[in-house]
């Protein structure tokens, strides 16, 4: 078995997992898992459903911000149906998953920026998109979109101050063994959230965001002052200049340098 090998008997052998990664929609080349996923999810598709592409050629990222995909990496989109209230937490999942899964299968250790992107050494490595669809005051369905950087060439993208995990290390990274823990990992925060357990003080502990003066847009204003906290549905707490404590909605918000 090849390392690079992420077909769908490949990742069944062994999953440990309840649901997630059950059912697998492998594609060679794709333009988008999340559009896909979002496709499957209006058919029916089963809770724990994941979409996987060897390449996207049309990725997409928060914002409506394009996201590089080549062979070699990881584009996943996780099909879910959860609660309501547990909609905003999803990033959260998400979060602490990859990076979880990045430190026991690479010893690297990974932090988070608020809200969702995953960063080595001040470098971003991951990139997480959820969507979600409400029919009738409940979810109808809902998408984690995780890209992570396996083997990209760092040094030939400099403007994006990305990195990858072959390059941080200096050697090959099993695809295989990493999407198998992350599976498990999402599965594990997913029914934390679903059981009505509090994740978001783990999640605190890993933004690099915090204790730090930020700037940031958010509804086409832009905000200066100083990230204090989360709270449990992952909305940024700054305290301005003022003295005032506003809360600031992850969806709504992009940190600005």
């Amino acid at each position: 078995m090849v390392k690079n090998d992420i077909s769908p008997a490949s990742l069944l052998e062994g999953l440990s997992t309840e649901f997630v990664g059950r059912r697998i929609l492998y594609y060679p080349a794709i333009p988008s898992t999340m559009n896909e996923a979002k496709r499957a999810a209006r058919e029916g598709a089963v809770e724990g459903t994941i979409v996987i592409a060897e390449q996207q050629t049309g990725g997409r990222g928060r914002l409506g911000r394009g996201w590089l995909s080549p062979p070699g990496n990881i584009a996943l989109s996780l099909i879910i149906r959860p609660g309501l209230e547990q909609l905003p937490r999803l990033n959260m999942v998400a979060s602490l998953a990859t990076v979880h899964c990045i430190e026991k299968v690479t010893g690297l250790k990974a932090e988070i920026k608020w809200p969702n992107d995953i960063l080595i050494g001040g470098k971003k490595i991951c990139g997480i998109l959820t969507e979600s669809a409400l029919r009738k005051g409940s979810v109808d369905w809902a998408i984690i979109g995780i890209g992570i950087n396996i083997d990209l060439d760092a040094s030939s993208l400099p403007e994006f101050a990305a990195t990858s995990l072959c390059y941080e290390l200096g050697h090959e990274v099993s695809r295989l063994e990493l999407l198998k823990c992350l599976l498990g990992e999402l599965e594990r925060f997913y029914l934390a959230v679903r059981r009505g357990e509090p994740i978001h003080e783990q999640w605190q502990k890993r933004l690099v965001t915090l204790g730090k003066t930020v700037r940031l847009k958010s509804a086409g204003v832009v905000e200066e002052g100083y990230a204090e906290a989360v709270d449990e549905d992952g909305y940024l707490l700054l305290r301005r200049p003022d003295g005032a404590l506003t809360r600031i909605a992850a969806g709504e918000a992009t940190l600005l340098p």
